[in-house]
């Protein structure tokens, strides 16, 4: 009989998520026992000729199973792109998150590109600190390095400014000194400058490898076969630095472990880091460090459980110090006595008073824009995406209204397209208005030279590859002054000049639907609070809210973070949610609002007929934004028992090939 070698491939190109993303080719005999998985070769694919990686040999079949088979081309690559246990990872990705293999597979490669150029990046020189710990510094250090080589979870939690990144190096050391690579992941591109200076003064800038969306292709690629080489022992990156291709993987590192950026929400798999990484240290035997002042209610649960183990750092490195004063201002006090001002009367003194001290100062709000929404006040319309079912944002800047949802952009109308008057105004505050209230007030009040200021957001950062950079150098070696900025700002940064943070308004996403939300809130302000007083004076915060005593806010004003995990942990065993279940989130989208309603109706009575899984449904519902992007938005929510894992794998691959899988998901919006 005529049999043939078959491989199984994935093409490197976009291909409809209906298909399982993997397809089947002989292998000529030239080459015959030269292909292997992870290898890179060339196919044919719908009359391309298309790159693709070898996912796996089949046995051995005749000719007639085989005839509308095409063969592969040639190889591209001597060495495999993916190794072993980078294939184990990725069998472990579609499984866990429900997605085709093919797709997370692609998800742990950069963009192939035949020419590969070095990034251009400022060099460090390398230095020697001389550095004592502190006692708590030393028994994490102490205890982390006695599990090298084993699959451990340390939770490290220290309050802002007690010195995590010197546990981070010291154990970083001990690792390296035994030819190890390690994986440093930031929640953002715009702590990753701080994190290559701090790195490369330590480890020389020779060992650096950065990986993160604002490289050029060519650039990622470079970095990428350096890594695979080892030629590069740290990487740093935000949340995709995780699938980095390490070759001998010794510690793995997540600062700021809570923040909801190491969840990739909008491409399949749609993975959380955090998670990636657990499972990477299984597979590598190695630890893993969770670094955090406030970490996430299910990774302390885990800690006090036993299921990781939690090394306190409760003081911070100058303790004569001390973590900054939080005053809580009431602005509905404000607006009674007369105010008519985004900043309260206390805030304003507090800007000249640390100015005149030759202090830097940080106003915090969460959003960007100029305003929430544009309305005409003869009828009361909102102008709306007409994509979206979102109100849009002025940027002042740009002279346009602006989707923060799908990017589109719109003339601000000359005319109410509901009434036709003529008579909008702006309501809310964003980072622009800020800017400008700040400008105005300080040309009015303030007697000596006028400070820089700068603005720090995605419209700041967006226009430059090293946006983030250009900003952090000139705010880190104070030629910045007065620094304005949404989220981006609020975490990780460690400039010892900030005498004081301004957090303009407390109140955004208080009250949004979703049971994380007094969990997002109190992270948010007590990272942003813990940006001041770093140096040798105590800080001052300013939280302006109109609801002074929600408990998040009030949790946050004593940075007591473990009064509010006990009140947290609380509420979400009495309504069943994680870490007391697994949340999967189902999400039906349509051009056509009844066809979208017909899709999530039609899966839930998919899901119903699977009996045996213990699992409760919820919805369908419209989505909080019920359309997006053109398309309107159903969701079903699953909440599934602990330990059902692998059950809710195949549970899951029943669902029709227009669902979108979102499991453990950041949240419920």
């Amino acid at each position: 009989m005529d049999f043939k070698r078959v491989v199984n491939i994935i093409p490197l190109t976009r291909v409809a998520l209906t298909s399982t993303q993997i397809f089947s080719y002989t292998v000529p005999l030239k080459l015959h026992g030269q292909i292997r998985p992870g290898m890179l070769v060339r196919i044919p694919f719908g009359g391309r000729r298309l790159a693709g990686i070898v996912s796996s040999p089949e046995m051995p079949r005749i000719g007639n199973e085989i005839k509308n088979f095409k063969p592969v081309f040639e190889i591209l690559s001597t060495a495999p792109l993916l190794n072993e246990k980078g294939f184990q990872l990725a069998n472990w990705l579609a499984e866990y998150y429900a997605a085709p293999l093919g797709l997370a597979v692609k998800a742990m490669l950069p963009r192939l590109t035949k020419k590969i150029t070095p990034p251009v990046l400022i060099d460090f020189e390398k230095y020697n600190p001389d550095f004592v710990l502190t006692e708590n510094q030393r028994q994490a250090v102490t205890q982390i390095s006695g599990a090298l080589g084993k699959s451990e979870t340390f939770l490290l939690f220290g309050v802002t400014g007690s010195g995590k990144t010197e546990v981070y190096m010291q154990v970083m050391e001990r690792v390296l000194e035994s030819g190890q690579q390690v994986i440093m992941l930031v929640p953002e591109i715009s702590l990753t400058p701080q994190a290559l200076e701090r790195f490369s003064k330590r480890f020389g800038f020779e060992n650096i490898a950065m990986l993160h969306s604002r490289m050029k292709a060519t650039e990622k690629m470079w970095m990428w076969q350096k890594i695979r080489l080892e030629e590069k022992h740290i990487i740093i990156g935000p949340r995709s630095a995780i699938f980095a291709p390490v070759q001998n993987l010794g510690l793995l590192i997540l600062d700021e472990e809570h923040d909801s950026s190491f969840k990739q929400y909008d491409q399949n798999p749609k993975y959380h880091a955090r998670t990636v990484a657990k499972k990477l240290s299984e597979i590598w035997s190695c630890p893993v460090i969770l670094g955090d002042a406030t970490p996430s209610v299910d990774s302390f649960y885990e800690a006090a459980a036993g299921q990781s183990k939690l090394e306190r750092l409760p003081y911070r490195i100058k303790a004569d110090v001390g973590l900054p004063k939080i005053t809580v201002v009431d602005m509905k006090k404000e607006k009674e006595q007369g105010g008519v001002s985004i900043f309260s009367d206390y805030l304003k003194y507090e800007i000249i008073e640390n100015l005149h001290k030759k202090r830097q100062i940080i106003l915090f709000l969460n959003r960007r824009g100029a305003a929430n929404f544009v309305m005409c006040r003869d009828c009361g319309f909102v102008l709306p995406c007409k994509r979206c079912s979102v109100s849009l944002v002025w940027h002042s800047w740009r002279g346009s209204l602006l989707c923060h949802h799908c990017g589109e952009a719109y003339e601000l109308p000359p005319f109410c397209p509901n009434c036709r008057g003529a008579n909008f105004k702006h309501f809310g505050i964003g980072t622009q208005s800020v800017e400008e209230e700040i400008k105005k007030f300080l040309t009015k009040e303030f007697t000596g030279e006028m400070p820089a200021i700068a603005r720090m957001d995605r419209d700041t950062t967006s226009a430059s590859d090293d946006g983030h950079g250009k900003i952090y150098r000139e705010w880190a070696s104070g030629k910045i002054r007065i620094l304005i900025g949404t989220q981006m700002i609020s975490k990780g940064w460690d400039v010892s000049g900030v005498g004081l943070v301004g957090i303009v308004s407390a109140d955004t996403a208080l009250y949004l639907p979703d049971f994380r939300t007094n969990e997002k809130v109190f992270q948010m302000l007590v990272q942003v609070a813990g940006r001041a007083g770093r140096g040798k004076e105590v800080g001052t915060v300013i939280l302006q809210t109109f609801n002074p005593d929600n408990r998040a806010i009030q949790a946050a004003r004593l940075q007591d973070f473990e009064s509010f995990y006990k009140d947290e942990i609380g509420a979400r065993q009495k309504y069943g949610y994680p870490p007391f279940s697994k949340i999967v989130k189902l999400k039906f989208a349509d051009a056509n609002q009844k066809n979208a309603e017909k899709k999530a109706a039609d899966a839930k009575k998919v899901l119903e007929k699977q009996n045996g899984f213990p699992a409760e449904i919820l919805g369908p519902m419209p989505g909080f934004i019920a359309k997006l992007r053109g398309r309107y938005q159903y969701y079903i929510f699953l909440k599934v028992p602990l330990g059902r894992s692998k059950e809710l794998y195949d549970y899951l691959k029943g669902m029709p090939s227009y669902t979108d899988i979102d499991v453990d998901p950041e949240s419920l919006l």
